[in-house]
């Protein structure tokens, strides 16, 4: 019991110093293109598909890391290189150089991806993990809805490049902290037999569960990630956002993240994180709903509407993605599993953003988000029907 209140409490030290990091930092990647730089929508869209780009190759580092037996090295380093990335942003003067620091971190931090998953499985016990990482997840938030507000007065005043350094600075603290993290006594990784990569890469052929789990996950976010290039437009063309008015967006979002990351917690203790994703996919159709009416009568509360709604989900997918994978893959694959989920995110994440911002060249704004909210509803559906038809998980 000692070992899992120190782990909670320096977990919970790291969770605030990466939440000034991620406030200061990445609510305004597509707001400073746009107006800092003149991004065009494709230059959005590589921003929006920047986070695809770097989790297309963590089944690579599933791989890697499978064989590892000091999982926490492999958590702690890409985070502190990732985040120490925006060190350099003073040296951005052109949106390509913006471009590249955003792709290179994205691309370093998910190194950790695979390894993070198989970390958490030993930090907390089973029966309180999912109550616990909602309990870090909301202190997180809330401390993100402190700063991002804060976060967009500095970017007013000495600007986005000396906020994003400072930023960098907390992000690297929280490795640190993070690097001190006693994993629990009697663990020790598992040997796993050697096995070609083209294996991890069939797993989801093998294990129809799996594959049945990742289809309906892929179809539900492509919708997701194609109105992504699109939102900083509206914001910015539409509703003519202020930074402070994108930074207040994003605390809305966060305020909802921390209720309902303990409500989510305990529904996962209780039930089942399948359960808790198809119930949130439901429910994301009001996001791109929201900005679908902000589109044709620019008005500020139909964002805020979708900035409530995109707090609440994304607490449930944070919470629901981790723990389902724990439940489905096998003790020695934890961190495969993963890295597949994770390249499947990635190549979604590539391709929406470039499909939505060709799609909307030719249907508009209206046409994009209205594709997103079908797919947000049938994702929902389909995958409520998956958790119904399962009996091992």
């Amino acid at each position: 019991m000692h070992r899992i209140r120190d782990t909670f409490k320096r977990d919970l030290l790291s969770t605030i110093f990466v939440g000034v990091f991620l406030a200061a930092t990445s609510p305004f990647f597509g707001v400073i293109a746009r107006r800092q730089f003149s991004a065009s929508p494709f230059h959005l869209s590589i921003i929006s598909s920047s986070a695809g780009i770097g989790q297309i190759f963590t089944f690579y580092w599933g791989y890697i890391i499978r064989s590892k037996r000091d999982k926490l090295k492999m958590v702690v380093i890409p985070g502190a290189l990732a985040r120490g990335v925006f060190l350099f942003t003073p040296l951005a003067s052109s949106i390509t150089v913006f471009l590249l620091l955003i792709l290179v971190y994205q691309v370093i931090s998910y190194i950790s991806t695979p390894a993070y998953v198989e970390v958490i499985k030993f930090m907390y016990p089973d029966m309180v993990r999912a109550r616990l990482m909602g309990i870090v997840r909301m202190v997180n938030n809330l401390v993100v809805i402190t700063v991002t507000p804060v976060a967009g007065h500095l970017i007013s005043s000495i600007g986005f490049k000396w906020t994003f350094f400072l930023g960098a600075i907390f992000g690297i603290i929280s490795s640190l902290i993070f690097s001190t993290i006693r994993i629990k006594q009697d663990y020790t990784a598992p040997t796993v037999p050697y096995i070609p990569i083209k294996s991890i890469l069939a797993i989801p052929l093998l294990d129809k569960k799996f594959g049945t789990y990742l289809a309906i996950f892929f179809m539900y976010g492509l919708g997701n990630w194609l109105s992504n290039p699109i939102y900083p437009i509206v914001l910015v063309d539409k509703l003519q956002a202020t930074s402070l008015q994108v930074g207040f967006i994003s605390t809305i979002s966060s305020s909802l993240s921390a209720i309902s990351y303990i409500f989510w917690g305990r529904f996962i203790d209780r039930d089942n994180p399948v359960h808790v994703l198809a119930l949130v996919f439901l429910l994301d159709f009001l996001i791109p709903l929201g900005y679908l009416l902000a589109s044709i009568k620019p008005m500020y509360l139909f964002v805020m509407l979708s900035a409530v709604v995109s707090g609440i989900a994304n607490a449930g997918i944070d919470l629901g993605v981790m723990n389902a994978i724990l439940r489905i893959a096998p003790s020695t694959e934890i961190a495969s599993y993963m890295a597949l989920h994770s390249t499947f995110v990635g190549i979604r994440g590539i391709l929406g953003p470039f499909l939505g911002a060709t799609l909307y060249s030719f249907i508009g704004a209206t046409g994009v988000f209205s594709i997103n909210i079908t797919t947000a509803i049938l994702g929902g559906v389909l995958m409520y029907r998956f958790y119904k038809n399962l009996t091992t998980i």
